[in-house]
């Protein structure tokens, strides 16, 4: 394993001319950001030299003094950054943390200029940042093997699909990433300790919390618990899903048994043919129908998170009318395109439906309603309760869902309003190489 891993720090590590173009471009933006009246400092992994080779942001902050309100704070970021990416010549979008902030695209890199107080007590969650970045920069003096370790943990993460905690993966941060190291000592000490981690596994670098066990109803839904050495009341691990802590636990127990240089690095398969994925899609002996949106662009992250709302919504509406979905996932272009895709187990149904009123013993008068209601089905009394057998309203799925298209119930608020919505019933339609590569994944052979 050790001349793998030699093999890997190789490949993921930046050279000095790498690092000497980015100081070039964060020196010039940092003057830049001086002459307009703000404190820039560099954060993320550049500052803390746990940076991959040719992928990296380059997070600068601008900070505030802490008697600037919340309002100003916001404009006069905003200001400033569009500022600085206009004289630069560079095209900029606005993102979203806490509170909006500017990100800009200059010589082949991402550039986030993001506002924040110069404080001691956090008046905002991104004030945090710089905190992070120092106590980070601290352990790695204090064991200078910390930043390669780091590396390797990192690229693993990314050679599995859990690394990044945006709303789109809903895994590991960096400074999660580096946070494991610290902890842990090593990469190969972090995956066999992750091997033998278990669902809400609580992990405090720093003994913030005497005891642990009240942890666990303090983050009361989170997959994994790490204390933020900075913040003692702050999971760092609060986006990784319990699917993500599920692959990464696996997967370092399989790369523990066979180290393979295919962890590190995601290989693209060739997109199966159009006749291959109609031959699974038969074998499933399920059904497919996809719920596809056509939008303006929306933020990324406000993108996810308003698909996966409106997937629970649909799935449980479904639910309600005695349908069963077997899976259902969400795909998006993170432009002007999102699916969502249902694959049923029981999409048909029959004509009567079995409908189940008060017990015998209960309220008369709740007894006397059920059957008025119902009197036009002839109720009657199975195991001490009154019962009737009802017409469905919807016996096929094709019935139900332009309906919960219409009512829109539950749907994320920037999809309520989407005007082009279509039930696509011949999945393979969508004619998108993104799309396909999903639909690999999510129809698993058989």
């Amino acid at each position: 394993m050790k001349e793998l891993l030699k093999e890997i720090l190789r490949e993921i590590t930046p050279t000095e001319e790498e690092h000497e173009k980015e100081k070039k471009i964060i020196e010039k933006i940092k003057k830049k950001l001086e002459k307009k009246g703000v404190k820039p400092i560099l954060v993320g992994s550049l500052a803390k030299k746990t940076d991959l080779k040719a992928d990296k942001d380059i997070d600068i902050f601008i900070m505030f003094h802490k008697d600037v309100s919340r309002e100003e704070l916001k404009d006069k970021g905003l200001k400033i950054g569009k500022e600085l990416f206009n004289e630069l010549k560079a095209k900029y979008e606005i993102d979203y943390a806490e509170h909006p902030y500017v990100k800009g695209f200059y010589k082949g890199y991402n550039v986030d200029i993001v506002p924040c107080y110069e404080v001691k007590k956090l008046k905002s969650a991104v004030d945090r940042t710089p905190y992070h970045t120092r106590y980070v920069k601290r352990k790695i003096r204090e064991n200078k093997n910390f930043g390669n370790e780091i590396r390797l943990l990192k690229q693993f993460m990314k050679g599995i699909g859990v690394y990044g905690a945006e709303a789109k993966v809903q895994g590991f941060s960096g400074y999660l990433t580096e946070l494991l190291v610290i902890n842990y000592g090593s990469f190969e000490n972090t995956l066999k300790a992750a091997t033998e981690w278990k669902f809400n596994q609580i992990l405090d670098l720093e003994n913030l919390w005497a005891d642990k066990e009240p942890l666990k109803h303090f983050f009361p839904d989170a997959s994994l618990i790490v204390i933020d050495p900075t913040d003692e009341n702050r999971n760092a691990a609060a986006a990784v899903s319990r699917q993500r802590l599920a692959e990464f636990i696996v997967s370092a127990d399989e790369f523990l048994k066979s180290p393979n240089r295919e962890f590190f690095f995601v290989t693209k398969a060739k997109i199966p043919s159009r006749m291959e994925f109609s031959q699974r899609i038969e074998q499933r002996g399920t059904k497919l129908i996809s719920i596809s949106f056509k939008h303006p662009r929306i933020n990324p992250n406000t993108l996810y998170s308003q698909l996966r709302k409106t997937n629970v919504a649909i799935e449980k509406s479904i639910g309600d009318f005695d349908f069963r979905v077997l899976k259902s996932d969400i795909w998006t272009d993170e432009e002007n395109l999102s699916v969502i895709l249902f694959d049923f187990e029981v999409w048909e149904l029959p004509r009567i439906k079995h409908h189940l009123g008060p017990p015998i013993d209960k309220d008369p008068r709740d007894q006397e309603s059920f059957i008025e209601k119902y009197k036009a089905f002839r109720p009657y009394i199975k195991n001490g309760s009154w019962v009737v057998d009802t017409e469905r309203e919807f016996k096929k799925i094709e019935e139900l869902l332009p309906k919960l298209i219409e009512e829109r119930k539950g749907f994320g608020k920037n999809l309520r309003g989407v005007k082009e919505i279509e039930i696509i019933k011949d999945i393979l339609k969508i004619d998108n190489k993104s799309f396909l590569r999903f639909m690999d994944g999510f129809l698993s052979p058989l």
